[in-house]
């Protein structure tokens, strides 16, 4: 049976790291599913086992190479407007 990985899960690895974008990701519903969505493909497809916490942390690590919503500088994380 495939395991689906919930928002609330990447929500309590996002609010256990100490990493400047984790609070702006916390917030953001469409990148924890994205993460979520994308850590399970990554264990169905490659098989190669990796906690979620540090699948999180590559991202988190790799912000300003992953563009779109996962862009520090992104403005969708902007409440602003």
């Amino acid at each position: 049976m495939i395991n689906i990985t919930t928002i609330q899960e990447i929500a309590n690895v996002l609010a256990g790291l100490e990493h400047k974008l984790a609070l702006n990701w916390l917030e953001n519903d469409m990148i924890k599913k994205t993460l979520a969505i994308s850590y399970d493909y990554w264990l169905e497809d490659t098989g190669i086992p990796m906690t979620l916490k540090d699948f999180v942390q590559q991202y988190l690590e790799h912000a300003e190479y992953l563009g779109g919503i996962f862009s520090p500088d992104s403005e969708i994380n902007d409440l602003s407007c």
